[in-house]
């Protein structure tokens, strides 16, 4: 087969940052982007007519032709698509203090740039200076700028940051002064179509320069599979009808040279005037999906807005059921990591792309702007080119990849859409859960190079596992999300290994999913069974109609001492869920737990019908749910007990939700458990009528001086937990240790007690080994 020719451009080495300016050297113009798309920008300031470019880092500095100044500038300002500002210089000064860089303001007339009744905006960036703080600098500027305007009457021109009539910039380097007015008024990437809202939008800015970097050209059929907001394709869309990038903000003279005292209006409005007849209707194809039906309503209405609509195909489905149209194209997209998609996951994201690309994009080229970290990787194919492309905060590269034909794979058909999305509160989607059984479609496809039939070592395809489990929680959620509501909650535990192949547990939070996979040995390669594991939470999600960035999926290991208690991740997805007539906020991100554990809910009922009148102890509190039902039930007073400061405050949020305000009758103590009983036994404290131990199984803290070993410790815990009971007072003391053996023979001397672990087991749970309990009471 002959090679095929080079789909990319060759990529331009990185410009250096520019040289400090010198002071006696006139200023020039100043056009500043984002890192990587130097290049591009400087192309785009050459074809309008500016001349010797000196590219730096993010910036480009040029001159202009003779008499065409003004028209540069603001084809600059209105042409470019890959600027963030452009700036026109004021003046450039020598300064070496507060004090020379204020009198060299003052050499600036500023009643040329502003009225009194005008508003002003200054920015600053400062390098190797006499000063460190460029908000100082930039008050500098200010000072000098408003009391050269200041009137009799005291009136001047006042500071305004969104909006400003003239936005100034001063860049002071060394004893270099600068000082510029910025022409784009406010940054460019605002072009002026954006509507909606989805999470992490795309800048316009970095699309426009990924379709310059990738050398697509109008009329070459464009697809984005994960569109989010759909500036990929809108961007392009705009392109191809040779929509100018300031267009819709010159409609509106929403730039800043529109504010401009010396505008040339003539000039401006025969500009427009050009750029709104170049417009033509957009050829080629533009195809755009995602499987969030709030970004493809975004990208309707950001299509709609910049006048493109009729040009794009807009679709709700999985990026592997689309099919690109055509022999050959660009397949561009910005799959969701970091604030979209948590690493882990990301890593079976991509490989699933990269077989989605090799199964159904042959001949195609694609572009992946991708996390620069080993996710990458994940991909399976060689990139031609791998471009250092930051997006925002997060440093990335964008992947170019050759997309061979490969005749041996048969065609991929579009597959038949997914099941429509149940939601736990819609009033007819527990009717709908009974056409479940019937056989359903499958969420995606297999992974490229895996035949159909079944994988190795005699295991069910995956389709085959993805059915039954979606059957598996339709049937169980339909069932549970009745009992749910009788009891009056909306936390409550979906599906528990029902399936031994699929050994996961899907808890719902009141629309929200959070899953945990319990390891165990399976036949997969490490990044094919993160593709499984994947194709599982997504398939869970879909059968519940949960989006996918309302679920999570926590691994849950051979547990190390304290590891459940670690910290996992740090979006603090909070939320606040409803159980017996109380409220509990939850944690679905950042822990292992979610801080409140479903499987002793019948158990919290208990205590709270025997808290009436009664002093409570939590020991192990955790975050406090036991203290808040005992506190519901009447209890005179409550002490949570617990070595971590995060989980204490997560405990006062708790009773402070519920009205249990009063700090003097709900008290929350920092302190190991076997220290603090120690201490009141010998001060001879009043005694508790109630107790709940919940301990961990292992712990070692820093802030203790002992480790805990429930199958060690538990029985010494409780002869004292006795010297602190009330007789006849109640325990309820619990453990998720399989293996645990309760010391009855040593406990038998200050208690008698009984197993209520049957009685404790939710209806929603499984497992019926999920904990044991007993009820002890003091003799």
């Amino acid at each position: 087969m002959p090679a095929m020719p080079a789909p990319f451009p060759p990529v331009h080495p990185v410009p250096r940052p520019l040289p400090a300016p010198i002071a006696d050297e006139p200023p020039r113009m100043t056009a500043r982007t984002l890192e990587g798309l130097e290049w591009v920008l400087a192309r785009e300031l050459e074809a309008i007519g500016a001349t010797d470019l000196r590219i730096g880092r993010r910036t480009i500095e040029f001159s202009t032709p003779p008499g065409k100044e003004k028209e540069t500038l603001y084809r600059a300002v209105l042409e470019s698509r890959t600027a963030i500002r452009v700036l026109e210089p004021l003046g450039r000064f020598r300064v070496e203090s507060p004090e020379s860089l204020y009198a060299a303001m003052e050499q600036v007339d500023w009643r040329e740039q502003l009225k009194v009744s005008d508003t002003l905006r200054v920015d600053a960036a400062i390098h190797d200076t006499f000063l460190n703080h460029s908000l100082y600098a930039a008050q500098i500027v200010k000072d000098a700028v408003v009391d050269q305007l200041r009137t009799p009457s005291g009136r001047r021109p006042s500071v305004e940051l969104r909006g400003a009539t003239l936005r100034l910039a001063l860049h002071l380097v060394g004893d270099t002064a600068t000082i510029f007015r910025d022409a784009a008024g406010k940054s460019l990437h605002q072009r002026g179509w954006r509507t909606g809202e989805v999470d992490a939008p795309l800048s316009e800015v970095l699309a426009a320069g990924i379709l310059a970097i990738t050398g697509w050209t109008p009329g070459e059929p464009l697809l984005d599979p994960m569109c989010g907001s759909g500036t990929f394709v809108v961007e392009a869309a705009t392109i191809a009808a040779g929509m100018a990038p300031g267009l819709w903000r010159a409609r509106r003279k929403g730039h800043g040279f529109f504010r401009f005292r010396d505008c040339d209006r003539d000039l401006a409005d025969r500009l427009v005037a050009e750029l709104e007849a170049r417009v033509i209707t957009p050829p080629g194809s533009f195809q755009a999906s995602d499987l969030d039906p709030k970004a493809v309503e975004a990208t309707a209405l950001c299509a709609e807005s910049a006048g493109v609509s009729a040009a794009l195909t807009i679709e709700q489905k999985h990026f592997e059921q689309a099919v690109p149209a055509g022999g050959s194209g660009l397949i561009v997209t910005n799959p969701p990591y970091g604030e979209r998609l948590a690493l882990p996951r990301a890593g079976a994201l991509f490989r699933r792309i990269g077989d989605w690309l090799v199964r159904a994009g042959g001949g195609w080229h694609a572009a992946i702007l991708a996390p620069d970290t080993p996710v990458a990787g994940y991909l399976g194919l060689r990139p031609t080119h791998r471009v250092y492309l930051p997006n925002g905060p997060i440093a990335c590269r964008l992947l170019e990849v050759e997309i061979r034909q490969r005749p041996h794979l048969p065609p991929e058909t579009e597959r038949p859409p997914a099941p429509a999305a149940h939601a736990f509160d819609a009033p007819d989607a527990l009717d709908a859960l009974d056409a479940l059984d019937a056989p359903l479609p499958p969420l995606s496809a297999p992974p490229a190079g895996r035949p159909a039939g079944p994988p190795r070592s005699g295991t069910r395809p995956v389709e085959d596992q993805i059915g039954d489990f979606r059957r598996r929680l339709a049937k169980r959620f339909k069932h549970l999300s009745k009992w749910a509501r009788r009891i009056g909650t909306d936390a409550f535990r979906i599906y528990d290994r029902d399936i031994p192949e699929v050994p996961l547990v899907i808890d719902w939070y009141a629309g929200w999913l959070h899953a945990a996979e319990y390891e165990r040995p399976h036949d997969r390669t490490e990044i094919e069974h993160e593709v499984w594991l994947d194709r599982m939470i997504e398939a869970a999600a879909a059968e519940l109609g949960v989006p996918h960035d309302r679920t999570f999926l926590k691994i849950r290991r051979r547990q190390r001492e304290g590891g459940q208690y670690e910290k996992v991740d740090g979006r603090e997805a909070l939320l606040q869920v409803r159980e017996g007539g109380l409220s509990f906020e939850v944690n679905l991100s950042d822990y292992l737990d979610t801080g409140l554990f479903l499987d002793h809910r019948v158990t919290r009922g208990m205590v709270r019908d025997e808290a009436a009148g009664k002093r409570m102890l939590n020991l192990f509190s955790y975050t406090g749910s036991f203290s808040v039902y005992a506190a519901a039930g009447g209890a005179t007073d409550t002490v949570s007990v617990d070595l971590s400061n995060t989980y204490l405050d997560w405990t006062r949020t708790n009773l402070a939700v519920n009205g249990f305000k009063d700090a003097g009758r709900h008290r929350i103590v920092r302190d190991d458990a076997r220290a603090f009983l120690e201490h009141r036994a010998r001060r001879g404290e009043p005694p508790f009528d109630l107790v709940v131990v919940d301990p961990p199984t292992f712990s070692r803290s820093a802030r203790s001086e002992m480790p805990w070993d429930v199958e060690h410790d538990h029985a010494e815990l409780l002869a004292l937990v006795a010297r602190n009971l009330t007789p006849g007072g109640t325990v309820y003391f619990s453990t998720n240790f399989r293996r645990f053996h309760l010391a009855e023979a040593t406990l038998a001397a200050d208690f008698s007690f009984r197993e209520i672990t049957n009685r404790t087991i939710p209806e929603d749970f499984r497992n019926e080994r999920i904990h044991r309990a007993w009820r002890m009471v003091r003799q």
